[in-house]
């Protein structure tokens, strides 16, 4: 009897996915859109479109088998740098990536502007690529963006105002 249940455990524990838990998000800012991918570890993949004034609406698609795996291993594989922020030109315009990456062993961070390493821009470009060839369906779930938005967003300067002409 106990050796069944050795066994069986075992075999409960050789069961277990080799994929890792992962809590995964992608910014992309540009002059035409911002949004924000979210990828954990499941089939589904959020989609928050920021790119209006004042709004935030979620979607959601399934991705399929190859793509889950596909986006898991780049995952699993990617290399952060050391450092967090890269951005050389102080123009305000061009293109803005960013990647949060949490898991139970780490949790790494990447902003790119204009410059940064070539692998994640690549890997940026994959994660357009899989959000134009998907149809989305909204959801009024709230995806949690605290951590990356903490990145992207940039703060009002102390004593901003805004100039307006008066009459």
């Amino acid at each position: 009897m106990r050796i069944c249940i050795v066994v069986l455990v075992l075999i409960l524990a050789g069961c277990k996915s080799p994929n890792k838990d992962y809590d995964f998000t992608f910014f992309k800012w540009n002059i035409h859109e911002t949004y924000y991918l979210k990828f954990n570890s499941s089939d589904t993949l959020y989609y928050v479109d920021v790119s209006g004034y004042n709004r935030e609406e979620s979607f959601f698609t399934i991705l399929n088998k190859e793509e889950k795996e596909r986006i898991q291993n780049i995952l699993d594989t990617i290399t952060f740098p050391k450092e967090e922020s890269f951005e050389n030109s102080k123009v305000e315009d061009g293109e803005t990536n960013a990647f949060v990456l949490k898991s139970e062993q780490k949790f790494k961070k990447l902003k790119i502007h204009e410059s940064g390493p070539k692998q994640f821009w690549l890997f940026g470009k994959s994660l357009d690529k899989l959000k134009i060839n998907h149809k989305f369906i909204e959801t009024n779930k709230k995806v949690d963006l605290k951590e990356i938005k903490k990145m992207v967003s940039m703060p009002i300067p102390r004593g901003f105002v805004v100039d307006t002409l008066a009459d």
